[in-house]
């Protein structure tokens, strides 16, 4: 893996299986695995991209166990993990809240009740992790894999790369973007096509906007794996 700060590259051959808002879902976390074993060879890759955590709406919320499970892949070859804004929160100490639920106050009460006195020394530990995660992927045939995006405001792929050293604030505004940026209410078709240019890629591959398994924008594909808006881009049966 080459990774430059907060972006990755990857080669143009191969196969990709990027996974999108996993958010707590076990099952289906197993079952993108297996996917995944199946998949495994020298030239394919795994790309994660974020948001592990946060269970959604009536699924057992699994988040302490897929967060245990993914920080055992993180040396892994050919496995890519990328930060999402759930956990983003936790370090910029942003709370995030779906359907009215503090899901930032939730799963810190989660590691309370697992981990006890030893919560604020396991909530540290999860915290350096996410800040060990790139922002983004890009692949040698032109192809930018990230939570969300675009960032109306980079100037160029150094922005990605360095995107950290404005810190992990709100007022980060290129970050913002690539953890938050949401059809069709931030972004449109130009929008997508001027950060492509920007960037040096022709497709973006992108999770975060809940869609019925699978959009295609423009020159951009938006996935909805464990949190859709209707079918799952993979079933977990």
């Amino acid at each position: 893996m080459q990774s430059r700060k907060s972006l990755i590259g990857l080669p143009g051959k191969g196969k990709a299986l990027i996974v999108t808002d996993i958010h707590g879902n076990l099952a289906d976390f197993e079952r993108y695995m297996e996917i995944w074993n199946d998949l495994k060879r020298r030239e394919n890759h795994l790309i994660l991209t974020g948001d592990y955590i946060h269970g959604m709406f009536g699924v057992e919320d699994g988040s302490i166990e897929i967060l245990g499970k993914v920080m055992g892949l993180y040396n892994e070859d050919g496995v890519h993990l990328l930060l999402g804004n759930h956990e983003w929160s936790h370090i910029a100490g942003e709370d995030v809240y779906k359907a009215g639920v503090n899901q930032t106050l939730e799963f810190e009460s989660r590691v309370e009740e697992k981990f006890g006195e030893d919560r604020e020394h396991q909530l540290g530990l999860y915290i350096d992790f996410f800040k060990k995660l790139p922002l983004a992927a890009r692949t040698e045939n032109g192809v930018f894999i990230s939570h969300a995006a675009p960032a109306r405001n980079i100037g160029g792929i150094e922005d990605i790369i360095n995107i950290t050293g404005g810190g992990y604030g709100m007022d980060n505004d290129n970050l913002f973007d690539l953890l938050w940026s949401r059809y069709p209410q931030d972004y449109d078709e130009k929008d997508i096509d001027v950060f492509l240019e920007k960037v040096g890629c022709k497709v973006s591959v992108v999770g975060h906007t809940p869609v019925d398994g699978y959009m295609v924008i423009g020159n951009r594909i938006v996935l909805s794996f464990s949190f859709s808006a209707g079918r799952k881009a993979y079933s977990p049966s």
